[in-house]
């Protein structure tokens, strides 16, 4: 399983997006470290997900995904495009002694 990781910060806010590719491509969407979504994507792509920045008024926003290799990623909030650059997962966990 391929496993890619996006992130960009807007303002005082953070998104980033885990995507997994193997049998089936998976989405995973944070908001300030925070789960706001996740997803089996289906068809072979683009893919977007929506939601949005926990202001007073909320702002939406779509990340939108592109099949590629490797994938790309974008920010789109407040009529501009953001690219989401690639950054390295996170090592796993050692084990617990």
């Amino acid at each position: 399983m391929r496993q890619h990781r996006f992130h960009r910060d807007h303002g005082e806010h953070s998104v980033t997006v885990f995507l997994r590719q193997g049998l089936h491509t998976e989405a995973e969407l944070l908001v300030d470290g925070k789960e706001v979504g996740n997803r089996r994507l289906t068809g072979r792509g683009p893919w977007a997900l929506d939601d949005s920045l926990p202001e007073d008024p909320p702002v939406p926003f779509t990340v939108r995904i592109t099949p590629s290799d490797p994938p790309a990623c974008v920010l789109e909030i407040a009529g501009a495009v953001h690219p989401m650059p690639p950054v390295q997962p996170a090592p796993p966990a050692p084990p617990a002694t």
